[in-house]
């Protein structure tokens, strides 16, 4: 299936112009055109993040606007605001192209996402340590295991300039999506098998599972038809989110049983402080990389996992993942030094990626 390069929609195989906005339909050439502009992002500047930058295929200054992710939480905010955040992505909701801002979102909602987990999880902490209650002990597993991915994935949905994609799609994303890509991820270890995590494993490790995350994160983005970097990277974090949630659920309760209360309260922990630069951000990243290497083609198929466009961006979570997985974790352990140097790179990968796409926003909007 093909989709139009301006506005995202179905077109029908032999169409030279897109149904819904009348723009015509990307050629070969005007695609490799655009390839071959000239970058204007870092000319004659060594910084190896302007080299990143370039390697993701951003033609524009690198803006790591970091601090507005954090600008708006500490501010005010009314029950109809998150409302408004929530309705996003309907028929009667998604807002026309002249009305998506191309300047960097405010986001504040996930850090109210992740207070409302938080109270929850202490009120279930408080009836299985201090009242002996084994029935709040699931509750405590699931709602300790899911605080931070769903949190992050709040993220995502209000960085989505384009609100779009609205929250039944994105929860229904996170619950079928990260269970298939689990799914996914066993079918591929059935024929590779479980290696010990030496340098190969952790790696053979890190390509089976961000493959399987990306083949769901394909499946949902080809049903959505919804084709920006923007949702690309929405719909591939709840894809992660769902995949960190579940995983870490799992592992909560394997160590509760070797281990104890003490262990598995410390797993929870963890792995909430180390999941925004994990399984989310990584499967958000190859979300984007499909969407790109779809955009440039017009069309949205399998051939574009075998896609250059497509596979540098991948190759990042696939490394990240490796790395973090292997025996190189074990420098500065004490003080988790390389997961959160491999958080602190693939968030400035994500930031670029957000400049990407607002930058597709203006191009959009120039284009009607």
């Amino acid at each position: 299936m093909r989709y139009c390069s301006y506005c995202g929609k179905p077109i029908q195989d032999g169409y030279l112009f897109c149904g819904s906005c009348g723009k015509p339909v990307a050629t070969e050439a005007t695609t490799n055109h655009q390839q071959t502009q000239t970058k204007t992002s870092s000319s004659g500047d060594s910084s190896w993040v302007n080299h990143l930058n370039d390697y993701v295929g951003n033609d524009r200054p690198v803006d790591l606007n970091w601090k507005i992710l954090f600008t708006d939480v500490s501010k005010k905010h009314t029950t109809e605001e998150a409302e408004e955040i929530f309705i996003v992505g309907t028929r009667k909701t998604t807002p026309s192209v002249y009305e998506v801002s191309k300047d960097w979102p405010h986001p504040w909602l996930y850090s109210r996402v992740f207070l409302m987990f938080a109270i929850a999880f202490a009120l279930l902490w408080v009836c299985c340590s201090m009242f002996q209650n084994p029935n709040a002990l699931p509750g405590l597993i699931v709602v300790g295991s899911f605080t931070v991915p769903l949190s992050t994935l709040i993220l995502f949905l209000e960085l989505n300039a384009w609100r779009n994609v609205s929250l039944y799609e994105v929860i229904k994303t996170f619950l079928v999506g990260g269970c298939a890509s689990l799914v996914a991820t066993l079918f591929l270890f059935s024929f590779f098998g479980a290696h010990e995590l030496d340098f190969f494993g952790a790696f053979l490790t890190g390509f089976i599972e961000e493959t399987g995350k990306a083949v769901i994160v394909y499946y949902f983005l080809r049903r959505l038809g919804k084709l920006s970097i923007l949702s690309g990277l929405l719909i591939g974090a709840a894809v992660g989110a769902g995949f960190a949630a579940f995983e870490s659920a799992g592992y909560a309760m394997n160590y509760l049983f070797q281990g104890g209360w003490d262990v598995m309260m410390n797993v929870i922990f963890l792995r909430g402080f180390l999941t925004p630069g994990g399984h989310v951000v990584w499967a958000a990243i190859s979300g984007a990389g499909l969407v790109i290497a779809a955009k440039a083609h017009s069309e949205i198929s399998t051939s574009l996992f075998f896609d250059a466009k497509f596979l540098r961006l991948f190759i990042i979570p696939v490394v990240l993942h490796g790395i973090w997985d292997s025996p190189l974790s074990a420098i500065g352990a004490e003080m988790y030094l390389v997961p959160i140097g491999l958080t602190v790179f693939a968030w400035i990968v994500v930031l670029i990626l957000i400049n990407m796409g607002l930058a597709e926003v203006s191009k959009t909007q120039a284009k009607y």
